[in-house]
């Protein structure tokens, strides 16, 4: 929210409410223990607000993580019914990731680049 504010015409603070936003987002980079998700949030709150080669690093570093290593959390079950278990899911971003990545490099002039990344990550 308050990188959407920053970016609003009417606030004089903008950069501080950048910084705020982005600081928030580092705590819970640190809090989560560099999971994918975090990553891919300040990647994407970098590309949000314009910083484009900080959104690549960050892209980048989703891209590097293997799926196994992106499980979700366990749900417990309100019934405790253990005849139907829950199986653990995961929380894969790398798609997300490159497509973005791919949009960053597109508009920088590496067309290459970006048809590579989506030929690696976004295709069956």
């Amino acid at each position: 929210a308050l990188l959407n504010l920053a970016l609003g015409f009417r606030l004089q603070n903008k950069h501080q409410c950048v910084a705020q936003g982005l600081a928030f987002l580092y705590n819970n980079l640190r809090l989560c223990e560099n999971s994918q998700e975090a990553l891919y949030n300040i990647g994407r709150a970098c590309h949000h607000v314009g910083l484009v080669s900080l959104a690549a690093f960050y892209y980048e570093k989703v891209l590097a993580i293997r799926q196994e290593d992106c499980l979700l959390p366990n749900i417990t079950k309100a019934d405790k019914d253990p005849a139907k278990p829950l199986e653990r899911g995961y929380c894969d971003l790398r798609r997300e990731a490159a497509y973005n990545l791919h949009l960053i490099y597109k508009k920088s002039g590496a067309v290459d680049l970006a048809r590579q990344i989506l030929k690696d990550y976004c295709t069956l």
